[in-house]
């Protein structure tokens, strides 16, 4: 298909940027405290229409993780919808040994997940702790990892036994996504991944993510005319997305993958609306 032309998000490239680092806080209610009164971040968006985003449907086997950043799988899950958080854990197992079989690795450990879903919650407390908890998609082109903060997740999720077996010479740790729709078919709200490859080092913004027990780091991306967008029209339950996020390994190859969600206009006004799965894992495989 003709690549589709969307509205995609960006960061400005404010001067207040040079002095305060970019932040977002997520911190819960507390006495004297509101957080639909006062502001949790100084993000400053602006929107950049008719980006052409290609589809990959009738090349998908083109793209490699080692190339641009981002693969996908023909692999068939035994979850469509999550209503226990023991299927949660049991499908973040099932994403271990997924990756496992198909990016040949010694050691997987999937430490977080994310369900999602495209429609307007109205709440005032969100708990990340709980498995089920369903949030919107996610604003403005990012990579969930840094340079900086890979090496801290590393650290937390391994355990010491871990760390004593795989960090060290002869492994590689990667930090990857994997990011399976929970529709049949994906109209609504897909998902728009960039070629590592077409991002200059000045587009990755790097910025604080602060939740009540620590502080991370992500990066969000500003406007480059060259980023090269691609997606996959169409995409099914069984066609997940792995995108790299960290990767110990140094080089020319991708080791980073920017996203995000855009709206489709091609969606039908009647169609389902997305809803998600992605994990989260460190992935360690042996030799380069």
């Amino acid at each position: 298909m003709p690549a589709v032309k969307a509205r995609i998000e960006y960061l400005q490239k404010l001067p207040l940027y040079d002095t305060v680092k970019p932040y977002w806080c997520f911190l819960p209610p507390r006495d004297g405290f509101d957080p639909d009164e006062q502001r949790l971040d100084n993000l400053e968006w602006e929107d950049h229409s008719d980006i052409s985003i290609e589809d990959i449907r009738d090349r998908k086997n083109q793209f490699r993780l080692d190339n641009c950043g981002f693969e996908v799988f023909d692999h068939e899950t035994q979850f469509t919808k999550f209503e226990l958080a023991e299927e949660v854990v049991q499908y973040k197992h099932e994403t271990e040994e997924f990756l496992k079989d198909k990016m040949g690795a010694v050691h997987v450990r999937c430490y977080d997940s994310r369900l999602r879903k495209n429609v307007l919650f109205q709440r005032n407390q969100l708990d990340l702790n709980d498995l089920l908890v369903k949030e919107g998609p996610a604003r403005g082109v990012h990579n969930d990892i840094t340079i900086s903060s890979g090496p801290e997740v590393i650290q937390r999720y391994l355990s010491e036994e871990e760390k004593l077996s795989f960090l060290k010479p002869g492994y590689r740790i990667r930090i990857v996504n994997t990011w399976r729709s929970l529709v049949p078919v994906l109209e609504d709200r897909p998902l728009a991944l960039c070629d590592s490859r077409s991002v200059k080092p000045h587009d990755l913004i790097a910025t604080d993510r602060v939740i009540p027990d620590r502080v991370g780091e992500v990066y969000y991306l500003t406007y480059n005319e060259n980023h090269k967008w691609y997606w996959l029209e169409h995409q099914t339950s069984s066609e997940p997305f792995v995108f790299v996020m960290y990767d110990t390994m140094e080089g020319s190859h991708a080791r980073f993958c920017p996203h995000v969600s855009f709206i489709n206009p091609r969606s039908p006004p009647d169609a389902q609306p997305r809803e998600s799965i992605e994990t989260r894992s460190i992935v360690i495989t042996k030799g380069l």
